[in-house]
């Protein structure tokens, strides 16, 4: 299974560029987790094509789009455990501080916030920030492409989308 993650997209409205960017990476994938940060529900509603979309709110997210989402939400996907957040405070500690406020149990967490790309285990569990799709602080814009097998290792990968 296939789980394309992105956060800090920051459009006030689509463009050609997320455009190109969903119908290469996103629609593909069997479901897409979106961290927080969308910020306008006209992006939400172009995400909401995807026929397994999840999306968490973000601090920068307008109030009609918060309207639409929750701050944390966890799920099952081929037998693992996940959780999302958009995530909080300094980008120092940030994964350690988002899967303390998860606890045990899951095998995934998802988080954006800090625009930086970053795949860490913290107490066995991968903790993974894909990055800003459209604004990264660290390096080109990016998201995670998550592959989730049954009894086999998580694997994450990088794509980097460009300008």
């Amino acid at each position: 299974m296939l789980l394309a993650v992105l956060s800090d997209t920051h459009l006030g409205k689509t463009n050609s560029r997320f455009e190109r960017i969903y119908d290469e990476f996103l629609a593909p994938a069997d479901t897409v987790l979106h961290c927080g940060d969308i910020v306008s529900p006209s992006v939400l509603h172009h995400l909401m094509m995807h026929p397994d979309l999840k999306a968490v709110a973000g601090n920068m997210d307008s109030w009609t789009t918060r309207e639409m989402l929750t701050d944390t939400i966890s799920f099952e996907a081929e037998g693992f455990t996940i959780g999302a957040a958009h995530g909080w405070g300094s980008a120092r500690g940030l994964a350690e501080r988002v899967a303390a406020a998860f606890g045990p149990g899951y095998d995934l967490i998802c988080f954006g916030h800090s625009h930086i790309f970053q795949h860490t285990v913290v107490n066995g569990v991968h903790v993974v920030n894909p990055g800003s799709a459209c604004q990264s602080r660290s390096g080109p814009p990016s998201l995670a492409h998550i592959t989730l097998e049954r009894s086999e290792p998580i694997r994450v990968k990088k794509i980097e989308l460009g300008t």
